[in-house]
């Protein structure tokens, strides 16, 4: 979520009389203390407002009531209507398994395979266009456009929901004599695409294919008892 973003969030919870504290605000946004620190800094400073630290509550409050400038809040009507824009065309190519053009805030363009995407739709993850797993925030996409170039395929990620504190790991098969390597971010995603694919053969990482036979023993022992 962007710093506009995560403002507003701040503003209206203030403006309720409601004290909120660095923990909380570092912990909902899944920033650092000192990303936390520059986005109270720009609300008192560069928006004028009366923000307050309590040290004895450890919480940060208006001392007054106050309202955002009008710039500030037109300003970022525009940034979630741009948002919302790169949410919808990335959730589209999902959904056809399209590749899609990206254009970062920083000048940055590269071709990217959007795979799956968290509940807010604000966060995609994919496959860059040099094979690597790539995440994407929609506040620093300029310019998102579905491109008609072959769509890498995730079969483990394609069209899922993923918790933002999921971690990632890649598994390597071969099949066919040709080795692919996928990732997936459920376990049980990975028995599933095996039972379904008996053809192929797991040759990496070891920690996998480790946790693989367990999971198999405890099976064969459930089913022979």
């Amino acid at each position: 979520m962007s710093r506009e973003m995560r403002i507003i969030w701040l503003h209206n919870r203030l403006s309720t009389n409601d004290k909120a504290s660095m923990k909380e605000y570092t912990q909902k946004f899944g920033i650092s203390s000192r990303q936390a620190l520059r986005d109270f800094r720009y609300l008192r400073i560069n928006l004028g407002a009366p923000l307050k630290y309590s040290r004895k509550r450890g919480k940060y409050f208006y001392s007054e009531s106050y309202r955002l400038p009008s710039l500030f809040e037109d300003s970022m009507k525009s940034q979630m209507i741009a948002e919302d824009r790169v949410s919808f065309t990335l959730l589209k190519a999902v959904e056809r398994k399209k590749a899609v053009r990206l254009v970062l805030r920083g000048g940055s363009e590269f071709l990217f395979h959007p795979a799956c995407f968290d509940q807010r739709h604000e966060v995609f993850y994919g496959i860059h266009e040099d094979g690597h797993l790539c995440i994407i925030r929609t506040d620093t996409v300029e310019t998102a456009r579905v491109s008609s170039i072959h769509y890498v395929e995730e079969p483990m990620l394609w069209n899922r929901v993923v918790p933002r504190e999921a971690e990632f790991k890649e598994v390597t098969f071969e099949l066919d004599s040709k080795l692919q390597t996928y990732r997936f971010f459920r376990f049980g995603d990975l028995i599933m695409f095996i039972a379904s694919n008996e053809a192929i053969r797991i040759v990496a990482p070891d920690d996998v294919i480790d946790r693989l036979r367990v999971v198999t023993n405890i099976l064969e022992k459930v089913l022979s008892d």
